[in-house]
């Protein structure tokens, strides 16, 4: 039980907030246009900033556990290539093609991966997962902005080498991780006067982000995608760690390590992949309902992945 409440806990305030986001543009308190500019305000500048904090003070360049990095490295690997593979014959229309491979890959690690793991080892589990996190979110963002490109609906530009290459350079999640990684090398530290709006700016990133996708969630497309939603959100939550939880098992992770796979292969779809499917030409509204969709229903999954996996004494 205490898991469960500890998944609830994880989950509910992300739910508030869009549903603050989805109520005050129903009032009609805020407007499409505020909305669209606040997205790009979040994308552009928010976002990017946070993962340039969060890598910056959580980055020490121990990489010694190199079973972790390649089995999480292969792992999404696997399953960006089995998704490019199976969805392009499920799906016609291109943009959705993006947001869903996207969808099933991109979990939530920066949002649920510290708090997730943390609340199962403590501080045992901070030094492995702001490892992988320095690994994982740079990967995962040039991993969407090659699948994004791809599948663009913005021009057919977009698919050609120079143009993808071009759009991982100044990808501004890419240039926040890189700084980020940058910073943690040579140990930057700032003045108190810097790093304190530094990091209340950094603050506001999910949050806002949570709000402007609460504003533009629509419940009149959903029901054109309800199915695709709904098969996402099994591959996502049930599907990807059924497989590669029973491989890390098999492989014999357990304990901390398996808690931090566990927070990389079975948390919900991060927000990230609404923000980036809407800027880069997808079906953002898809990209929206994947994420509220796998949101929900993960506090159910992760605590029945964490009760079973702790239960059979591999947690």
């Amino acid at each position: 039980m205490d898991n469960f409440i500890f998944s609830l806990n994880v989950v509910t305030p992300l739910f508030v907030l869009m549903a603050i986001g989805y109520g005050v543009r129903q009032i009609r308190f805020i407007s499409n246009d505020f909305l669209a500019q606040l997205n790009r305000f979040v994308f552009k500048f928010c976002l990017p900033l946070m993962l340039f904090q969060d890598i910056r003070l959580s980055y020490k360049g121990d990489f010694s556990n190199t079973k972790l990095i390649f089995s999480s490295l292969i792992g999404i690997t696997v399953i960006i290539l089995v998704s490019f593979l199976i969805v392009p014959l499920l799906v016609k229309r291109k943009g959705q093609r993006g947001s869903i491979i996207q969808g099933i890959f991109r979990s939530n690690f920066l949002i649920y991966g510290l708090p997730l793991a943390t609340g199962m080892y403590g501080d045992d589990a901070v030094s492995g997962i702001a490892m992988l996190m320095g690994i994982m979110i740079p990967f995962y963002n040039i991993a969407a902005v090659i699948i994004l490109s791809i599948y663009s609906e913005t021009g057919v530009q977009k698919s050609s080498f120079k143009s993808v290459v071009q759009d991982i350079i100044s990808n501004p999640l890419i240039l926040g991780c890189f700084f980020g990684l940058i910073g943690g090398m040579i140990h930057l530290k700032f003045p108190t006067a810097i790093e304190i709006p530094l990091k209340q700016l950094a603050g506001i990133a999910a949050p806002l982000a949570l709000f402007v996708m609460g504003g533009e969630f629509k419940f009149k497309t959903l029901r054109g995608n309800l199915l695709k939603v709904i098969a996402v959100t099994i591959a996502r939550l049930i599907i990807v760690p059924a497989v590669t939880l029973g491989i890390c098992v098999f492989m014999g992770f357990r304990n901390v390590d398996l808690a931090i796979l566990l927070s990389l292969f079975a948390t919900p779809t991060a927000m990230a992949s609404y923000i980036m499917a809407k800027n880069m030409g997808n079906d953002g509204d898809l990209a929206s309902q994947i994420v509220v969709l796998s949101t929900a229903c993960s506090c159910i999954t992760i605590f029945l992945l964490i009760f079973f996996l702790r239960s059979w004494g591999y947690l």
